[in-house]
C-alpha cells in the first residue's frame, strides 16, 4: 500500500510498503518509472541518486532530497564514482578514509602536483601522490583531473565530420604512401634489399584453386592490410599447432572453412578487439581474411552457426584437455603452485538458473560461474564452468584430479575461504596439498608466537611464524552432511603480519615441507595475479559475453509482459488502497462530528477530502499512462545493450578456451619482447600496440613481408625493431591453404614525410 507521495517539479516519488513490512521508493517522470530503491538501503541511494543526476532529470539538490542526502553528499558522490568508479560508492568503508570524504584530498593533492611537475606523466604523478596520501592513486585518477577542463570545452565531433575526416586521410595515405611502401624503401634499408632479392629465387606456393591464384595475384602486387602486425601472433599458433587440435572433428566437405579457420576468426577477432561474434560484420573481411591466409574470412552469421555445430559435437572439455596438456609440456604454465578462483557470470537469459552471489553489486542474481586454475603468474592452466547451484569444493576436487591427470602429482592449490571445509580439507589431502585463509581461531592463539623469518612482498615486508593446530568441524554441520561423526585434522598454521605493525594473519596448509615464507608467499599471491587475471583479461576481452546470443533468434521470440506495466498497476494499486484507507477514516470521524460538533474534526475532514482528490487525480493519470503503454514488448526493448545466454555452456566454454589461447599468445610475444625495452611497467601496452599497427604486404618467393607502419616513438621503435629480428630468427610461418614464411620489419620512412 501506498504510504506517501512526494512531488519534485515532473517527478513523483512514490513509497510503498509490502504486506511484509520492507518499504521501496519508486521514482517516476511522467508516470513512467525511472529508479526504485530501498530508503533503508544505504548503497542503492546512493547508486539512485547518480542515476538520477547523470540522467540529467533532477539536480543535486532535488536527487539529495529525493535519496535522503545533502546536496553537496551527492555532489561528492558524483566526483567520487567520476574519480574512483562506481565500485568506491558501494563501500562500507567508515571514517576519515571512507572515498568520498577523501576524495577532496586526492584532488586537492593530484593538482598541486600536476602544477609542481608539468613534464611528469601521469602515471609518475599518481605514485608521488600514493606516497604523499599513503594510499593506492591509479593513473587514470591523474589522467581525468587533468584533461576535465578541457573535456567540458571540448566540442564533440559529429559523426558525418569524422566519416569526411576520414576518406581525407585515407585520399592522403594512397597517394602520397602506397608507392613508397610497396617497393619497401630498399635505398635506405640495403639490409631488407638483401633479404627480399634472396627471397626472390624461391618459387611461390602453388594455387590450388581459383581464390588461391587471386590471393597470391594480390600478395605479389602488394597491398595494404590494417591488421599487419597481428600475423605476429602465428609465432604463437604454430607453438601450439592450433590447427592439429581439431583434426579428431567430424569436417563436412561442404563447408568452406574447417573448423580450426573459424575458431581463428574468432582468436584474430578478440585480438583486434571485436567483443562479440556480431561485431565480425563491423571489419572487412579481406583484411581478416589476410590473417587465415585466405582471401577473406567468415561473416558473423557462418562464425554463429559453425560454433554451434561444434558445440553439439561436445568436445569441449576434451579441447581444453588438450590445450592444457600443451600449456604445460611447453612450459607455458609453472606447475609449482595452482590457484583456484571462480568469477561470477552475469546472465540475462531466457531460462531458470540458480542464484549465485555477485560481490560487485552485492546481491544474488541469476548467473553462472566460471572457474579458472592459474599459475603463480596469473596465466590459465583451464577453466570450468558450471551454475552457481554447485558448490566451490567439489569444483576444487574436480580442479585437483585434472591437474593430476596432466601429469601433476601431488599438486599445490590455494583458494578462498569459499573451500574452507575440515571434512573436505581431509578427503583433498590425499591427492594433493593446499593453502587456504584459516578461519574460526581465536586471536589470542596468535599472541606470543615466535617470528623466526621474514618475507617482501610488493613494497611490504612480513614477519613469519608457524605452529601446529587441530582443527574440528562441529556435529551439527557432520550431520547436516550426513555424517554421524565430526572429523578433526591437523594442520599447519602459517602466521604473518606486517613489520611496521598491523594484525596478524593466520592461513592453513596440509603441506609439510616448503618453507613457511613460501606458503606465505602463495597466499599473499592470491590477492595479486591470481584476482589480477580475471581482471586483465575483463580488460583485454569481453569475457562476460555469451556467444549463444543472437539477435534474429530474438526477434522471433513471443512478446513479454512489459516490466513497466508491473510496476504502474502496483503503484495503482497501492494508490487504490491508499484512497480506500482514507475513505474509511474519513467516514468514521464523520460519524464522531455528528455525535459532537468539534472545529478540529471538521478540519481532518477537509485534509481527507483534499488528500482523497489529490490520490485520485494521480490515479488518473496512471491510468492514463498505462493505456498509453503496450502490456507486451519484444525481448529486444528489455534486453537491448546486455548481454545473454541461454545456458548453452559449451558455446561458452569453447568461446572462454579461445579467449585463454588469446590470452596465452599475448603473453608469449611479451616474454619475447621483454629484452627489447627496459621500462618493464609499460611492456604490455607497447607490445600490443606493436601488434595492432597496420603496415604492408607483399610476397617474394614463398616469403610474405610485412612492413610495420613507421613508430613515431624512437624508444618505441628501436624496441619494435629489435622485436622483429627476434621474431625473424624464430621463422614464424603462415600455415593457412598455402604456407607462407613471413618477414617482419618496421618502416624506416616517418608518415608524412621523407
Amino acid at each position: 500500500m501506498v504510504i506517501k507521495c512526494e512531488k519534485f517539479g515532473k517527478l513523483s516519488v512514490w513509497t510503498d510498503r509490502n504486506p511484509k513490512g520492507k518499504t521501496v521508493k519508486t521514482v517516476y517522470f511522467d508516470y513512467r518509472p525511472l529508479v526504485a530503491f530501498d530508503p533503508d538501503n544505504l548503497k542503492e541511494r546512493r547508486l539512485a541518486a547518480v542515476q538520477l543526476v547523470e540522467l540529467e532529470y533532477c539536480n543535486n539538490s532535488t536527487a539529495g532530497k529525493i535519496c535522503g542526502f545533502h546536496r553537496n553528499t551527492v555532489f561528492k558522490l558524483l566526483r567520487t564514482k567520476r574519480l574512483l568508479g562506481i565500485d568506491a560508492l558501494l563501500r562500507d568503508d567508515r571514517g576519515p578514509k571512507a572515498p568520498w570524504k577523501y576524495v577532496g584530498e586526492v584532488r586537492k593533492t593530484i593538482k598541486k602536483l600536476i602544477r609542481k611537475y608539468p613534464d611528469w606523466i601521469d602515471q609518475q604523478i599518481a605514485d608521488e601522490a600514493a606516497k604523499e596520501l599513503d594510499m593506492s592513486v591509479s593513473r587514470n585518477a591523474v589522467a581525468r583531473i587533468r584533461t576535465e577542463k578541457e573535456d567540458h570545452k571540448r566540442e564533440k565531433s559529429k559523426k558525418l565530420d569524422m566519416e569526411q575526416l576520414a576518406e581525407i586521410a585515407d585520399s592522403i595515405d594512397v597517394k602520397e604512401h602506397d608507392e613508397r611502401q610497396l617497393n619497401f624503401n630498399f635505398d635506405n634499408d640495403p639490409e631488407f634489399r638483401k633479404q627480399f632479392e634472396q627471397a626472390a629465387k624461391e618459387d611461390p606456393p602453388k594455387a590450388k584453386t581459383g581464390t588461391d591464384r587471386e590471393l597470391l595475384n594480390h600478395l605479389q602486387q602488394g597491398q595494404r592490410n590494417i591488421f599487419a602486425g597481428m600475423l605476429l601472433h602465428h609465432l604463437f599458433i604454430n607453438e601450439i599447432g592450433f590447427p592439429t587440435a581439431f583434426e579428431s572433428l567430424p569436417e563436412d566437405k561442404n563447408n568452406t572453412y574447417p573448423h580450426h579457420e573459424i575458431l581463428e576468426s574468432i582468436f584474430f577477432g578478440l585480438q583486434i578487439g571485436l567483443n562479440s561474434i556480431e561485431t565480425h560484420k563491423l571489419v572487412n573481411s579481406t583484411d581478416l581474411g589476410l590473417l587465415l591466409g585466405r582471401t577473406g574470412s567468415a561473416d558473423e552469421a557462418s562464425i554463429r552457426r559453425r560454433l554451434k555445430g561444434l558445440a553439439e559435437y561436445g568436445a569441449a572439455e576434451n579441447l581444453i584437455d588438450h590445450f592444457a596438456h600443451l600449456f604445460l609440456t611447453k612450459g607455458f604454465i609453472d606447475p609449482k603452485v595452482f590457484f583456484v578462483d571462480g568469477h561470477f557470470l552475469p546472465y540475462y537469459g531466457l531460462q531458470a538458473l540458480a542464484k549465485g552471489y555477485f560481490t560487485v553489486r552485492r546481491l544474488a542474481m541469476k548467473g553462472n560461474e566460471i572457474y579458472a586454475v592459474t599459475d603463480l603468474y596469473g596465466k590459465p592452466l583451464f577453466f570450468i564452468t558450471e551454475g552457481c547451484d554447485i558448490d566451490f569444493r567439489p569444483i576444487i576436487i574436480r580442479a585437483t584430479e585434472k591437474i593430476i591427470g596432466l601429469g601433476v602429482n601431488r599438486p599445490l592449490l590455494v583458494f578462498d575461504r569459499g573451500g574452507y571445509g575440515v571434512y573436505f580439507f581431509n578427503e583433498l589431502k590425499d591427492k594433493a596439498d593446499f593453502i587456504t585463509w584459516a578461519k574460526y581461531y581465536k586471536q589470542s592463539e596468535l599472541e606470543g608466537l615466535q617470528y623466526r623469518s621474514c618475507l617482501k612482498f610488493k613494497d611490504k615486508k612480513y614477519l613469519i611464524a608457524e605452529k601446529q593446530k587441530l582443527i574440528k568441524e562441529s556435529i551439527s554441520t557432520a550431520q547436516k552432511e550426513g555424517r554421524k561423526t565430526a572429523t578433526s585434522l591437523t594442520v599447519r598454521m602459517v602466521v604473518f603480519k606486517e613489520i611496521e605493525g598491523g594484525d596478524p594473519i593466520a592461513i592453513y596448509t596440509s603441506d609439510r615441507e616448503r618453507p613457511a615464507g613460501d606458503i606465505a608467499f602463495y597466499m599473499l599471491n592470491r590477492w595479486g595475479e591470481s584476482e589480477n587475471f580475471f581482471k586483465e583479461i575483463m580488460s583485454l576481452f569481453n569475457f562476460n559475453y555469451h556467444p549463444g546470443y543472437n539477435i534474429k533468434e530474438l526477434e522471433e521470440q513471443p512478446l513479454i509482459d512489459n516490466p513497466e506495466v508491473k510496476m504502474i498497476k502496483k503503484t495503482i494499486k497501492g494508490i487504490k488502497q491508499k484512497v480506500g484507507k482514507l475513505v474509511f477514516e474519513k467516514k468514521q470521524t464523520e460519524e464522531k462530528v455528528r455525535n459532537r460538533k468539534d472545529i478540529r474534526l471538521k478540519r481532518k475532514i477537509e485534509n481527507y477530502h483534499k488528500e482523497i482528490d489529490e490520490l485520485n487525480h494521480e490515479l488518473a493519470n496512471f491510468i492514463s499512462k498505462l493505456q498509453k503503454i503496450p502490456e507486451k514488448i519484444s525481448i529486444l526493448e528489455l534486453l537491448k545493450g546486455k548481454p545473454m545466454n541461454k545456458a548453452d555452456l559449451e558455446k561458452k566454454k569453447l568461446y572462454d578456451l579461445i579467449q585463454m589461447i588469446a590470452f596465452h599468445s599475448r603473453e608469449y610475444l611479451i616474454q619475447i619482447f621483454r629484452p627489447c625495452y627496459e621500462d618493464s611497467r609499460d611492456i604490455k601496452q607497447v607490445l600490443t600496440m606493436i601488434t595492432k599497427l597496420p603496415g604492408y604486404i607483399k610476397l617474394k618467393g614463398r616469403t610474405l613481408f610485412v612492413l610495420l607502419d613507421w613508430i613515431e616513438a624512437k624508444k618505441h621503435r628501436e624496441a619494435a625493431i629489435q622485436f622483429c629480428h627476434l621474431v625473424n630468427v624464430m621463422n614464424p610461418k603462415l600455415k593457412g591453404r598455402m604456407e607462407f614464411d613471413l618477414f617482419f620489419r618496421v618502416s624506416s620512412v616517418p608518415q608524412g614525410g621523407k
